[in-house]
């Protein structure tokens, strides 16, 4: 390949950033609760599954805290769904979050954070930290009930370094 034919290269990727808002951004809903956020999730959820396989999904936030798309960004087995970290960042920033909300499910409906929840919570708070996007909550879901980690204090105790 000759001086400068690289820029004709059909072999080169090409990486598109594109964004489309799909609607008015006033009708877009505003989540100011962890309740709000729980009742949205139950309406885009497959509660079929719910009890059966767990989901991880990302919700994101302008910043007047509307609601301007989601993801459903992992489905895994009923004791686990595998979270790449890297894809939340790059789902947020072409979404172009100011902030985000994640959410997945227990299908046992137990309640409780374990530690490898807090760990993925704390990695997830300290990526998006680093690119200026804030990470608003984590709720751990069921069909009948919700844990909210910024309702328990978890989210204001982990830093973002």
């Amino acid at each position: 390949m000759t001086k400068n034919n690289w820029l004709q290269d059909p072999q080169m990727a090409e990486v598109k950033i594109t964004y489309n808002s799909n609607g008015n951004l006033e009708d877009k809903p505003i989540l100011n609760t962890p309740e709000d956020v729980y009742e949205y999730l139950l309406s885009i959820w497959d509660l079929d599954r719910i009890e059966f396989q767990e989901f991880f999904y990302v919700l994101l936030f302008n910043n007047a805290m509307r609601c301007i798309g989601w993801h459903k960004l992992s489905m895994g087995g009923k004791n686990a769904t595998i979270v790449d970290v890297s894809h939340l960042l790059i789902v947020a920033a072409l979404g172009n979050a100011s902030s985000v909300i994640v959410a997945h499910n227990h299908p046992s409906g137990a309640m409780k954070a374990s530690k490898s929840d807090i760990r993925l919570t704390e990695r997830i708070k300290k990526v998006l930290g680093t690119v200026g996007i804030d990470l608003n909550d984590h709720l751990i879901i069921s069909r009948r009930e919700y844990f909210s980690f910024n309702e328990q204090g978890m989210l204001s105790k982990m830093s973002n370094s």
